[in-house]
């Protein structure tokens, strides 16, 4: 399995527009590791998860080629994780050609939600519709908590990320060929019924939301010190091992910091910061 990382941080990237905390500044000043596009991955170059509204210049950026993508793993539909503008593109009226066939993997919430933000774009399109699949060349696959698809190699397992219950906001356990991956982005907690889920699995590689420091939490999501917590328990229940690879991700300004600072902290706990760009290899 092979992962690209494509963006790394929470809804504002890194810098915020207009903000002169030190943390923009720095990232202004620095770049490299330190400018962060809106969270999202690829896994083996034909697998998206989220189609934010950096997602795809990033691929274009990291030599990912998106004629390719044939799976589209939908955490939910907030805009910095769904770009309605991206997808309608596959419409024939955009004169797109040879569209490779994309299987949409989401709930039903978010299904919804995301064909709001398509109708935003064109008012005649429908997610829902027969006739939209067929000249988008797509399929709608919902899933719902505790389910699972299979989708050629893949397994999609889905986990409630208690993020946003509105759209059924989920997490995903991704198995291939018998390595396993956790994309935990937009996860406000694992409850117990989730971690039942998750101990089924040993786990290869996690990416764990960090939007907000040690010390700072605005509610929605994650902070560094529950993410501390989350890899100490999955050690104690052997979900991981020593040759697991964690990652933070999702991350913000609001008590994170530089790169090379927040890698020198999360060292300490066992885990590592994200960057965009950035490839991991499982064997």
């Amino acid at each position: 399995m092979k992962v690209k990382v494509l963006g790394t941080a929470a809804a504002t990237g890194i810098p915020l527009g207009f903000c002169n905390c030190e943390v923009c500044k720095n990232a202004r000043k620095n770049g490299d590791k330190d400018i962060r596009k809106r969270a999202s991955i690829v896994i083996n170059d034909e697998m998206l998860i989220d189609l934010g509204p950096d997602s795809i210049n990033a691929c274009s950026m990291y030599g990912i080629d998106t004629g390719k993508i044939k799976y589209l793993i939908q955490t939910h539909s907030h805009s910095d994780h769904f770009d309605g503008g991206h997808f309608v593109t596959r419409w024939s009226e955009y004169k797109s050609q040879n569209l490779e066939h994309l299987d949409i993997v989401c709930s039903n919430g978010t299904a919804k939600d995301m064909n709001h933000w398509i109708k935003e774009n064109e008012p005649s399109l429908d997610l829902f519709d027969d006739s939209c699949k067929k000249d988008l060349n797509y399929d709608l696959n919902i899933i719902k908590h505790n389910e699972n698809i299979k989708l050629n190699d893949y397994e999609i397992i889905a986990i409630d990320s208690k993020h946003d219950d509105r759209v059924e906001a989920l997490i995903y356990i991704i198995s291939y060929k018998g390595k396993n991956l956790l994309y935990g982005t937009d996860l406000l907690e694992i409850t117990d019924e989730a971690w039942q889920i998750i101990k089924k699995y040993k786990l290869d590689v996690i990416f764990l939301d960090q939007t907000y420091g040690e010390g700072f939490n605005n509610g929605g999501h994650l902070d560094e010190a529950q993410i501390k917590d989350i890899i100490k328990y999955m050690k104690e229940k052997n979900i991981i091992d020593d040759s697991s690879q964690i990652f933070a991700t999702h991350l913000s300004h609001e008590g994170n910091n530089v790169h090379s600072i927040m890698e020198e902290r999360a060292k300490l706990s066992g885990y590592h910061i994200a960057y965009d760009g950035m490839e991991i290899n499982i064997e």
